[in-house]
Protein backbone atom coordinates (compact mmCIF):
# COMPACT_ATOMS: atom_id res chain seq x y z
CA UNK A 1 0.00 0.00 0.00
CA UNK A 2 1.18 3.23 -1.18
CA UNK A 3 2.32 5.87 1.93
CA UNK A 4 -0.42 8.22 0.10
CA UNK A 5 -2.78 5.66 0.34
CA UNK A 6 -2.13 5.11 4.10
CA UNK A 7 -2.60 9.11 4.61
CA UNK A 8 -6.01 9.44 2.46
CA UNK A 9 -7.24 6.08 4.98
CA UNK A 10 -5.73 7.97 7.90
CA UNK A 11 -7.05 11.42 7.18
CA UNK A 12 -11.31 9.48 6.84
CA UNK A 13 -10.91 7.89 9.67
CA UNK A 14 -9.96 11.15 11.22
CA UNK A 15 -12.62 13.03 9.65
CA UNK A 16 -15.48 10.37 10.24
CA UNK A 17 -14.28 10.35 13.92
CA UNK A 18 -14.97 13.94 14.47
CA UNK A 19 -17.90 13.92 12.94
CA UNK A 20 -19.06 11.17 15.10
CA UNK A 21 -18.23 12.55 17.94
CA UNK A 22 -20.03 15.58 17.20
CA UNK A 23 -23.08 13.71 16.61
CA UNK A 24 -22.63 12.14 19.60
CA UNK A 25 -22.19 15.26 21.90
CA UNK A 26 -25.96 16.10 20.40
CA UNK A 27 -27.87 13.18 21.10
CA UNK A 28 -28.52 13.36 24.53
CA UNK A 29 -30.00 16.81 24.10
CA UNK A 30 -32.85 15.59 21.28
CA UNK A 31 -35.54 15.05 24.39
CA UNK A 32 -38.98 15.48 25.25
CA UNK A 33 -37.62 16.44 28.67
CA UNK A 34 -39.91 19.87 29.37
CA UNK A 35 -37.48 21.78 31.00
CA UNK A 36 -34.79 23.72 29.54
CA UNK A 37 -31.89 22.10 28.82
CA UNK A 38 -29.68 25.21 27.76
CA UNK A 39 -29.78 28.43 29.99
CA UNK A 40 -31.34 30.10 26.63
CA UNK A 41 -32.67 27.25 25.17
CA UNK A 42 -36.33 28.84 27.06
CA UNK A 43 -35.67 32.73 25.15
CA UNK A 44 -34.43 30.66 21.73
CA UNK A 45 -37.47 29.08 21.40
CA UNK A 46 -40.36 31.48 21.76
CA UNK A 47 -38.73 33.90 19.91
CA UNK A 48 -38.86 31.69 17.25
CA UNK A 49 -42.81 30.99 18.16
CA UNK A 50 -43.01 34.62 18.16
CA UNK A 51 -42.31 34.91 14.57
CA UNK A 52 -44.74 32.37 13.44
CA UNK A 53 -47.48 32.60 16.64
CA UNK A 54 -50.25 34.61 13.94
CA UNK A 55 -50.06 32.01 11.30
CA UNK A 56 -49.90 29.00 13.98
CA UNK A 57 -52.26 30.46 16.39
CA UNK A 58 -53.88 33.79 14.54
CA UNK A 59 -52.21 35.79 17.70
CA UNK A 60 -49.32 38.66 16.90
CA UNK A 61 -47.09 38.06 19.69
CA UNK A 62 -44.40 41.05 18.36
CA UNK A 63 -41.16 40.00 17.24
CA UNK A 64 -38.08 38.99 18.99
CA UNK A 65 -35.73 42.08 19.77
CA UNK A 66 -32.50 39.31 19.90
CA UNK A 67 -31.29 37.38 16.38
CA UNK A 68 -34.70 37.75 14.38
CA UNK A 69 -32.71 35.95 11.06
CA UNK A 70 -32.19 32.64 13.88
CA UNK A 71 -35.68 32.97 14.99
CA UNK A 72 -36.59 32.48 11.32
CA UNK A 73 -35.07 29.82 10.80
CA UNK A 74 -35.58 27.96 14.50
CA UNK A 75 -39.50 28.46 14.14
CA UNK A 76 -39.74 26.79 10.70
CA UNK A 77 -40.08 23.91 12.47
CA UNK A 78 -42.84 25.13 14.15
CA UNK A 79 -45.24 25.23 10.63
CA UNK A 80 -45.49 21.44 11.18
CA UNK A 81 -48.60 20.96 13.65
CA UNK A 82 -47.97 19.17 17.09
CA UNK A 83 -44.77 18.48 17.23
CA UNK A 84 -43.44 17.51 20.28
CA UNK A 85 -40.13 19.88 22.00
CA UNK A 86 -37.57 16.70 20.66
CA UNK A 87 -39.16 17.66 17.05
CA UNK A 88 -37.42 21.32 17.76
CA UNK A 89 -34.19 20.49 19.21
CA UNK A 90 -33.36 17.49 16.40
CA UNK A 91 -34.16 20.52 13.86
CA UNK A 92 -31.80 23.14 15.86
CA UNK A 93 -29.09 20.52 15.31
CA UNK A 94 -29.71 19.67 12.01
CA UNK A 95 -29.19 23.28 11.16
CA UNK A 96 -25.61 23.64 12.86
CA UNK A 97 -24.47 20.39 11.13
CA UNK A 98 -26.23 20.86 7.56
CA UNK A 99 -25.33 24.79 7.26
CA UNK A 100 -21.28 24.15 8.36
CA UNK A 101 -20.90 21.72 6.64
CA UNK A 102 -22.30 23.46 3.03
CA UNK A 103 -20.58 25.95 3.65
CA UNK A 104 -17.37 23.86 4.30
CA UNK A 105 -18.41 21.98 0.99
CA UNK A 106 -19.07 25.35 -1.39
CA UNK A 107 -15.71 26.80 -0.23
CA UNK A 108 -13.28 23.11 -1.03
CA UNK A 109 -15.57 23.31 -4.51
CA UNK A 110 -14.85 26.67 -5.48
CA UNK A 111 -11.29 26.21 -4.63
CA UNK A 112 -10.95 23.11 -6.45
CA UNK A 113 -13.14 24.20 -9.33
CA UNK A 114 -10.02 27.23 -10.31
CA UNK A 115 -7.44 24.67 -9.04
CA UNK A 116 -4.64 23.13 -11.17
CA UNK A 117 -4.75 19.89 -9.61
CA UNK A 118 -5.08 16.95 -11.36
CA UNK A 119 -8.88 16.03 -12.05
CA UNK A 120 -8.50 12.61 -10.23
CA UNK A 121 -6.64 13.95 -7.37
CA UNK A 122 -9.77 16.60 -7.05
CA UNK A 123 -12.04 13.97 -6.57
CA UNK A 124 -10.26 12.19 -4.30
CA UNK A 125 -9.47 15.01 -2.38
CA UNK A 126 -13.16 17.08 -2.39
CA UNK A 127 -14.92 14.58 0.47
CA UNK A 128 -11.88 14.39 2.52
CA UNK A 129 -11.68 18.06 2.63
CA UNK A 130 -15.06 19.09 2.93
CA UNK A 131 -15.30 17.12 6.19
CA UNK A 132 -12.35 18.42 7.26
CA UNK A 133 -13.62 21.67 6.80
CA UNK A 134 -16.96 21.26 8.53
CA UNK A 135 -15.01 20.18 11.50
CA UNK A 136 -13.15 23.17 11.13
CA UNK A 137 -16.12 25.78 11.29
CA UNK A 138 -17.77 23.61 14.06
CA UNK A 139 -14.85 24.31 16.48
CA UNK A 140 -16.25 28.16 17.09
CA UNK A 141 -19.18 27.48 15.94
CA UNK A 142 -20.38 28.73 13.21
CA UNK A 143 -23.78 29.88 14.17
CA UNK A 144 -26.28 28.62 10.59
CA UNK A 145 -28.13 31.83 10.57
CA UNK A 146 -24.90 34.01 9.81
CA UNK A 147 -23.80 30.98 7.01
CA UNK A 148 -27.53 31.71 4.91
CA UNK A 149 -26.20 35.25 4.23
CA UNK A 150 -22.65 34.19 2.86
CA UNK A 151 -23.35 30.89 1.27
CA UNK A 152 -25.05 32.11 -1.98
CA UNK A 153 -22.23 34.69 -2.22
CA UNK A 154 -19.57 31.22 -1.57
CA UNK A 155 -22.11 29.51 -4.46
CA UNK A 156 -22.45 32.16 -7.54
CA UNK A 157 -19.97 34.69 -7.21
CA UNK A 158 -17.53 35.35 -10.42
CA UNK A 159 -15.51 37.78 -10.87
CA UNK A 160 -16.56 38.14 -14.79
CA UNK A 161 -20.10 39.51 -13.30
CA UNK A 162 -19.50 41.86 -10.82
CA UNK A 163 -23.36 42.95 -11.09
CA UNK A 164 -24.35 39.68 -10.48
CA UNK A 165 -22.02 39.93 -7.31
CA UNK A 166 -23.73 42.74 -6.22
CA UNK A 167 -27.09 42.05 -6.18
CA UNK A 168 -26.37 38.72 -4.70
CA UNK A 169 -24.17 40.74 -2.07
CA UNK A 170 -27.13 43.29 -1.33
CA UNK A 171 -29.60 40.59 -0.65
CA UNK A 172 -27.25 38.73 1.64
CA UNK A 173 -26.87 41.55 3.26
CA UNK A 174 -30.22 42.20 3.93
CA UNK A 175 -30.38 39.08 5.65
CA UNK A 176 -26.85 39.48 7.79
CA UNK A 177 -29.43 42.76 8.94
CA UNK A 178 -31.36 40.39 10.68
CA UNK A 179 -28.12 38.35 12.16
CA UNK A 180 -25.56 39.35 14.64
CA UNK A 181 -23.63 42.90 14.23
CA UNK A 182 -20.59 41.67 13.29
CA UNK A 183 -21.77 39.65 10.26
CA UNK A 184 -23.54 42.99 8.96
CA UNK A 185 -20.22 43.34 6.27
CA UNK A 186 -19.46 39.54 5.93
CA UNK A 187 -21.53 38.81 2.91
CA UNK A 188 -19.74 41.81 1.13
CA UNK A 189 -16.00 40.81 2.66
CA UNK A 190 -16.25 37.49 1.17
CA UNK A 191 -16.73 38.72 -2.58
CA UNK A 192 -13.42 41.53 -1.76
CA UNK A 193 -11.90 37.89 -0.23
CA UNK A 194 -12.73 36.77 -3.56
CA UNK A 195 -11.77 39.63 -5.71
CA UNK A 196 -8.10 39.84 -4.22
CA UNK A 197 -7.79 35.94 -4.72
CA UNK A 198 -8.76 35.60 -7.94
CA UNK A 199 -7.85 39.12 -9.79
CA UNK A 200 -4.27 39.57 -10.76
CA UNK A 201 -3.16 43.58 -9.76
CA UNK A 202 -1.53 43.53 -13.35
CA UNK A 203 -2.22 47.17 -14.42
CA UNK A 204 -0.75 48.45 -11.45
CA UNK A 205 -4.16 51.39 -11.35
CA UNK A 206 -5.21 50.70 -7.74
CA UNK A 207 -8.35 52.41 -8.70
CA UNK A 208 -9.19 49.56 -10.95
CA UNK A 209 -8.63 46.94 -9.27
CA UNK A 210 -10.48 48.40 -5.74
CA UNK A 211 -13.39 49.92 -7.59
CA UNK A 212 -15.89 46.58 -7.18
CA UNK A 213 -14.62 45.90 -3.81
CA UNK A 214 -15.46 49.27 -2.73
CA UNK A 215 -18.88 49.11 -4.45
CA UNK A 216 -19.53 45.94 -2.57
CA UNK A 217 -18.63 47.00 0.21
CA UNK A 218 -20.53 50.17 0.23
CA UNK A 219 -23.71 48.82 -0.54
CA UNK A 220 -23.43 45.50 1.46
CA UNK A 221 -22.84 47.81 4.38
CA UNK A 222 -25.40 50.02 4.08
CA UNK A 223 -27.72 47.28 3.23
CA UNK A 224 -27.56 45.59 6.13
CA UNK A 225 -27.55 48.58 8.68
CA UNK A 226 -30.64 49.93 6.86
CA UNK A 227 -32.80 46.77 7.43
CA UNK A 228 -31.55 46.82 11.05
CA UNK A 229 -32.21 49.82 11.86
CA UNK A 230 -35.60 49.80 10.24
CA UNK A 231 -36.09 46.72 11.65
CA UNK A 232 -35.33 47.95 15.48
CA UNK A 233 -37.20 50.95 15.37
CA UNK A 234 -40.15 49.72 13.82
CA UNK A 235 -40.20 47.42 16.61
CA UNK A 236 -39.15 49.93 19.16
CA UNK A 237 -36.41 48.08 20.31
CA UNK A 238 -32.60 49.55 21.32
CA UNK A 239 -29.88 49.87 19.39
CA UNK A 240 -27.28 47.91 21.43
CA UNK A 241 -24.46 49.37 19.92
CA UNK A 242 -25.61 53.08 19.99
CA UNK A 243 -28.12 53.37 22.89
CA UNK A 244 -26.21 55.13 25.76
CA UNK A 245 -27.77 53.19 28.43
CA UNK A 246 -26.48 50.22 27.15
CA UNK A 247 -22.31 50.03 28.94
CA UNK A 248 -20.99 46.73 28.58
CA UNK A 249 -18.15 46.13 30.83
CA UNK A 250 -15.30 44.29 29.22
CA UNK A 251 -12.60 41.71 30.53
CA UNK A 252 -9.39 41.35 29.69
CA UNK A 253 -8.60 38.42 31.74
CA UNK A 254 -10.79 36.31 29.38
CA UNK A 255 -7.72 36.83 27.15
CA UNK A 256 -5.14 33.88 29.11
CA UNK A 257 -5.18 31.49 30.88
CA UNK A 258 -7.48 32.23 34.31
CA UNK A 259 -9.58 30.44 37.05
CA UNK A 260 -12.13 29.86 34.73
CA UNK A 261 -10.84 29.10 31.43
CA UNK A 262 -8.71 28.33 28.93
CA UNK A 263 -8.36 31.78 27.45
CA UNK A 264 -9.52 33.68 24.56
CA UNK A 265 -5.72 33.59 22.81
CA UNK A 266 -4.29 30.28 23.66
CA UNK A 267 -7.74 28.59 22.06
CA UNK A 268 -8.29 30.47 19.40
CA UNK A 269 -4.12 29.39 18.81
CA UNK A 270 -4.51 26.01 19.09
CA UNK A 271 -7.53 25.68 16.75
CA UNK A 272 -6.13 27.76 13.99
CA UNK A 273 -2.68 27.99 14.27
CA UNK A 274 -1.79 24.92 11.74
CA UNK A 275 -3.92 26.40 9.02
CA UNK A 276 -2.76 30.06 9.76
CA UNK A 277 0.94 28.52 9.61
CA UNK A 278 0.25 26.63 6.30
CA UNK A 279 -1.59 29.66 4.44
CA UNK A 280 1.57 31.66 5.90
CA UNK A 281 4.05 29.65 4.63
CA UNK A 282 2.51 29.21 1.16
CA UNK A 283 2.07 33.21 1.02
CA UNK A 284 5.43 33.67 1.19
CA UNK A 285 6.36 30.76 -1.09
CA UNK A 286 4.60 32.90 -3.84
CA UNK A 287 5.30 36.12 -2.34
CA UNK A 288 6.71 36.90 -5.48
CA UNK A 289 3.42 35.81 -7.76
CA UNK A 290 0.98 37.98 -5.97
CA UNK A 291 1.49 41.68 -5.76
CA UNK A 292 2.13 43.69 -2.11
CA UNK A 293 -1.30 45.00 -2.62
CA UNK A 294 -3.16 41.97 -2.55
CA UNK A 295 -1.23 40.51 0.22
CA UNK A 296 -1.69 43.84 2.19
CA UNK A 297 -5.37 43.61 1.75
CA UNK A 298 -5.74 39.93 2.20
CA UNK A 299 -3.24 40.61 5.78
CA UNK A 300 -5.36 43.27 6.60
CA UNK A 301 -8.85 41.43 6.20
CA UNK A 302 -7.74 38.73 8.30
CA UNK A 303 -6.34 40.96 10.89
CA UNK A 304 -9.26 43.35 11.59
CA UNK A 305 -11.56 40.38 11.83
CA UNK A 306 -9.46 38.74 14.12
CA UNK A 307 -9.20 41.68 16.58
CA UNK A 308 -13.04 42.74 16.31
CA UNK A 309 -13.79 38.68 17.09
CA UNK A 310 -10.99 39.06 20.15
CA UNK A 311 -13.28 42.27 21.08
CA UNK A 312 -16.54 41.13 21.44
CA UNK A 313 -15.38 37.79 22.78
CA UNK A 314 -13.83 40.34 25.48
CA UNK A 315 -16.88 41.95 26.16
CA UNK A 316 -19.80 40.95 29.62
CA UNK A 317 -21.59 38.27 27.41
CA UNK A 318 -19.33 37.17 25.05
CA UNK A 319 -19.49 33.83 26.24
CA UNK A 320 -16.13 31.08 27.23
CA UNK A 321 -15.72 29.51 24.14
CA UNK A 322 -14.70 31.14 20.22
CA UNK A 323 -18.55 31.58 18.69
CA UNK A 324 -17.08 35.07 18.37
CA UNK A 325 -14.49 34.15 16.52
CA UNK A 326 -16.21 32.81 14.08
CA UNK A 327 -16.05 35.67 11.10
CA UNK A 328 -12.13 35.19 11.53
CA UNK A 329 -12.45 31.58 10.93
CA UNK A 330 -14.76 31.21 8.15
CA UNK A 331 -11.97 33.69 6.17
CA UNK A 332 -9.04 31.98 7.12
CA UNK A 333 -10.56 28.63 5.74
CA UNK A 334 -11.04 30.18 2.29
CA UNK A 335 -7.45 31.54 2.51
CA UNK A 336 -6.47 28.11 3.20
CA UNK A 337 -8.22 26.40 0.70
CA UNK A 338 -7.44 28.94 -2.38
CA UNK A 339 -3.22 29.32 -1.50
CA UNK A 340 -3.45 25.00 -0.49
CA UNK A 341 -5.33 23.90 -3.46
CA UNK A 342 -3.22 26.94 -5.91
CA UNK A 343 -6.56 28.29 -6.99
CA UNK A 344 -5.35 31.59 -6.28
CA UNK A 345 -4.81 33.52 -9.54
CA UNK A 346 -0.89 34.90 -9.73
CA UNK A 347 0.30 37.90 -11.27
CA UNK A 348 3.25 35.69 -12.94
CA UNK A 349 1.69 32.31 -13.59
CA UNK A 350 4.26 29.23 -13.28
CA UNK A 351 4.28 25.63 -13.30
CA UNK A 352 2.07 24.15 -10.67
CA UNK A 353 3.92 22.72 -7.71
CA UNK A 354 1.80 20.32 -5.01
CA UNK A 355 1.24 22.96 -2.53
CA UNK A 356 1.40 21.53 1.52
CA UNK A 357 -2.41 21.19 2.57
CA UNK A 358 -2.71 18.56 -1.02
CA UNK A 359 -0.36 16.67 -0.03
CA UNK A 360 -2.74 13.93 2.18
CA UNK A 361 -0.24 13.57 5.19
CA UNK A 362 -0.60 17.35 6.03
CA UNK A 363 -4.81 17.15 5.62
CA UNK A 364 -4.45 14.34 7.98
CA UNK A 365 -2.38 16.38 10.43
CA UNK A 366 -4.87 19.10 9.97
CA UNK A 367 -7.87 16.69 10.92
CA UNK A 368 -6.06 15.69 14.51
CA UNK A 369 -6.90 19.24 15.95
CA UNK A 370 -10.64 19.58 15.06
CA UNK A 371 -11.57 16.07 15.80
CA UNK A 372 -9.97 15.87 19.58
CA UNK A 373 -11.86 19.45 20.07
CA UNK A 374 -14.92 17.43 18.68
CA UNK A 375 -14.46 14.74 21.30
CA UNK A 376 -16.84 15.49 24.57
CA UNK A 377 -15.13 16.58 27.23
CA UNK A 378 -17.73 15.24 29.57
CA UNK A 379 -20.39 12.64 29.99
CA UNK A 380 -23.18 14.21 28.67
CA UNK A 381 -25.64 15.21 30.93
CA UNK A 382 -29.11 13.28 30.72
CA UNK A 383 -32.04 15.18 30.56
CA UNK A 384 -35.71 12.37 30.57
CA UNK A 385 -39.29 13.26 31.05
CA UNK A 386 -40.76 11.06 33.70
CA UNK A 387 -43.31 10.98 36.55
CA UNK A 388 -41.03 13.58 38.53
CA UNK A 389 -40.87 15.63 35.44
CA UNK A 390 -44.74 15.25 35.02
CA UNK A 391 -45.52 16.09 38.61
CA UNK A 392 -43.69 19.16 38.65
CA UNK A 393 -45.81 20.37 35.39
CA UNK A 394 -49.11 19.21 37.29
CA UNK A 395 -48.05 21.46 40.26
CA UNK A 396 -46.98 24.55 38.29
CA UNK A 397 -50.16 24.26 36.47
CA UNK A 398 -52.38 24.00 39.53
CA UNK A 399 -50.46 26.69 41.52
CA UNK A 400 -50.99 29.35 38.37
CA UNK A 401 -54.41 28.38 38.67
CA UNK A 402 -55.01 29.53 42.50
CA UNK A 403 -55.22 33.39 41.86
CA UNK A 404 -57.39 35.58 39.03
CA UNK A 405 -55.18 36.36 35.93
CA UNK A 406 -56.17 39.16 34.03
CA UNK A 407 -54.86 41.47 30.95
CA UNK A 408 -54.50 44.21 33.91
CA UNK A 409 -51.95 41.69 35.84
CA UNK A 410 -50.56 39.01 33.28
CA UNK A 411 -48.50 36.04 34.31
CA UNK A 412 -44.38 37.10 33.57
CA UNK A 413 -42.91 33.85 32.58
CA UNK A 414 -39.04 35.42 33.25
CA UNK A 415 -37.89 31.62 32.45
CA UNK A 416 -39.70 28.22 31.20
CA UNK A 417 -41.53 30.03 28.12
CA UNK A 418 -41.27 26.68 26.01
CA UNK A 419 -43.71 25.13 28.24
CA UNK A 420 -46.34 27.63 26.40
CA UNK A 421 -44.89 26.85 23.02
CA UNK A 422 -45.44 23.27 23.25
CA UNK A 423 -48.99 24.11 25.40
CA UNK A 424 -47.59 22.28 28.27
CA UNK A 425 -49.30 25.37 30.38
CA UNK A 426 -51.60 27.82 28.81
CA UNK A 427 -50.86 30.97 26.91
CA UNK A 428 -53.73 32.84 27.70
CA UNK A 429 -52.52 36.44 29.42
CA UNK A 430 -48.97 35.90 28.75
CA UNK A 431 -46.30 39.35 29.46
CA UNK A 432 -44.17 38.91 25.98
CA UNK A 433 -41.55 41.50 27.27
CA UNK A 434 -38.69 40.55 30.02
CA UNK A 435 -37.94 37.48 28.82
CA UNK A 436 -34.50 35.95 30.49
CA UNK A 437 -32.48 36.49 27.94
CA UNK A 438 -33.52 40.23 27.24
CA UNK A 439 -33.50 40.97 31.01
CA UNK A 440 -29.86 39.93 30.86
CA UNK A 441 -28.54 41.98 28.38
CA UNK A 442 -29.88 44.77 29.71
CA UNK A 443 -28.36 43.49 33.00
CA UNK A 444 -24.85 42.96 31.75
CA UNK A 445 -25.12 46.49 29.36
CA UNK A 446 -26.16 47.71 33.00
CA UNK A 447 -29.05 49.86 31.64
CA UNK A 448 -30.02 52.01 33.82
CA UNK A 449 -33.40 53.06 32.20
CA UNK A 450 -34.52 49.15 31.34
CA UNK A 451 -33.69 48.92 35.32
CA UNK A 452 -35.83 51.50 36.61
CA UNK A 453 -38.47 50.85 34.74
CA UNK A 454 -38.64 46.50 35.43
CA UNK A 455 -38.33 47.97 39.19
CA UNK A 456 -41.61 50.26 38.81
CA UNK A 457 -43.73 47.63 36.99
CA UNK A 458 -42.34 45.09 40.30
CA UNK A 459 -43.58 47.87 42.95
CA UNK A 460 -47.10 48.42 41.06
CA UNK A 461 -47.12 44.68 41.08
CA UNK A 462 -47.72 44.60 37.33
CA UNK A 463 -48.08 40.73 37.16
CA UNK A 464 -50.30 38.52 39.24
CA UNK A 465 -47.37 35.47 38.82
CA UNK A 466 -43.40 35.38 38.15
CA UNK A 467 -42.35 32.38 36.70
CA UNK A 468 -38.65 31.89 36.51
CA UNK A 469 -35.52 29.67 38.09
CA UNK A 470 -34.77 30.43 41.78
CA UNK A 471 -33.98 33.77 42.39
CA UNK A 472 -31.12 34.27 45.14
CA UNK A 473 -30.11 37.94 46.18
CA UNK A 474 -26.15 36.43 47.07
CA UNK A 475 -23.26 37.63 44.60
CA UNK A 476 -20.32 36.08 43.66
CA UNK A 477 -16.70 36.91 44.65
CA UNK A 478 -14.28 38.20 41.95
CA UNK A 479 -10.49 36.68 43.18
CA UNK A 480 -7.88 36.78 39.88
CA UNK A 481 -6.86 33.07 41.32
CA UNK A 482 -9.78 31.57 41.83
CA UNK A 483 -13.44 33.08 40.66
CA UNK A 484 -16.63 30.82 38.88
CA UNK A 485 -16.45 32.41 35.14
CA UNK A 486 -20.11 33.53 34.92
CA UNK A 487 -19.19 35.34 38.77
CA UNK A 488 -19.93 38.81 36.56
CA UNK A 489 -23.62 37.20 35.13
CA UNK A 490 -24.32 36.27 38.30
CA UNK A 491 -24.01 39.29 39.97
CA UNK A 492 -25.55 41.85 37.32
CA UNK A 493 -28.55 39.28 37.55
CA UNK A 494 -29.00 39.09 40.98
CA UNK A 495 -28.77 43.16 40.95
CA UNK A 496 -31.08 43.55 37.86
CA UNK A 497 -33.38 40.68 38.30
CA UNK A 498 -33.12 38.85 41.62
CA UNK A 499 -33.39 41.71 44.42
CA UNK A 500 -36.14 43.79 43.03
CA UNK A 501 -38.49 40.63 42.74
CA UNK A 502 -37.41 39.38 46.10
CA UNK A 503 -38.32 42.79 47.34
CA UNK A 504 -41.67 43.28 46.27
CA UNK A 505 -42.95 39.27 45.34
CA UNK A 506 -42.45 36.14 47.59
CA UNK A 507 -42.13 32.27 46.57
CA UNK A 508 -45.69 30.54 46.33
CA UNK A 509 -43.56 27.35 44.46
CA UNK A 510 -39.93 26.02 44.24
CA UNK A 511 -38.78 23.03 42.84
CA UNK A 512 -34.87 22.76 42.80
CA UNK A 513 -34.39 19.92 41.23
CA UNK A 514 -35.69 21.58 38.15
CA UNK A 515 -35.08 25.13 39.00
CA UNK A 516 -38.58 26.31 38.61
CA UNK A 517 -39.70 29.20 41.22
CA UNK A 518 -43.66 31.10 41.02
CA UNK A 519 -43.30 34.86 42.72
CA UNK A 520 -46.74 36.57 44.07
CA UNK A 521 -46.71 39.83 44.85
CA UNK A 522 -46.37 40.64 48.63
CA UNK A 523 -48.85 41.82 50.46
Amino acid sequence: MSIRKVYLIFGYILAITGISFRIYSIIPSITNYPFWIGWSEPGRIFAAYQVYAPLITGKYLSLPWLDPGRSILDGMVFLVPNLPIWAYRLWVNILFLVFNCLAAVLIVRKALGLSTIPERQQKELVILLSLWGTLFLLQAPVYYHVLVGVIPVLWFYDEKHPVRNLVIIILCSMWQGLCRVNWFTMPAVVAVLLHVLRMPYTNKQIWKYIKWPLVYAIFGGVSSFAVFWLYIKTMGYVVPFLDPNMNYAYFLYKLWPNAGYIGLLPGIFLISFPVLLITLLLVWKYRKKIHWPRQLVLAGILGFFFAISTLISLRAGGGYDLHNYDTFLLLLLMTACFFGMDAVYWEEPGTWIQSVPVNLGVVALLLIIPTLVAYPKTSPQVYTANAQTAQALQEIKKTLQSSTVSVEHPILFIDQRQLLVFHLLSDENIYIPYEKNELMEMAMARNQSAKQQFISDLENHKFSFIVSEVLTIWAKHFDPNFFERDWYENNVWVDFVGIPVLNYYMPVYINRDFGVAIYVPKQ
